[in-house]
């Protein structure tokens, strides 16, 4: 699911970039070593000494995203964010699509009924 840029604050950019090199541009769940900014496939080959073909065959696995724990785009507070590489994004927000389609149509003026 693509994200919403308008749900994010104005300066989302500096506060991901921010995570990400706290993390040393590592996936703080399974610990890859990601791509830095600007950094081409190429120069991150040779950093990491590893061949080309590894990393081209799946890429988007060495990009750095910033995940929202609780799921909440304008929560940005620094213990609500964490580095993951797309991989271990993508499994953390499957398992919380439930919590993440209820957001959704709350945002969309769906009311919530007490539980």
């Amino acid at each position: 699911m693509p994200m919403d840029r308008r749900l994010y604050p104005a300066n989302w950019n500096a506060i991901a970039l921010q995570i990400k090199q706290a993390a040393n541009w590592n996936c703080q769940e399974c610990g890859r070593e990601c791509r830095r900014k600007g950094e081409t496939l190429s120069e991150f080959c040779t950093r990491r000494n590893q061949p080309w073909d590894e990393v081209v065959e799946h890429p988007q696995r060495f990009t750095l995203t910033v995940a929202h724990l609780d799921h909440v785009p304008a929560n940005c507070n620094p213990s609500n964010l964490k580095a993951l590489c797309s991989g271990c994004h993508c499994r953390y927000d499957l398992k919380a699509m439930p919590l993440k389609k209820r957001l959704k149509r709350e945002r969309l003026g769906q009311l919530s009924l007490p539980i």
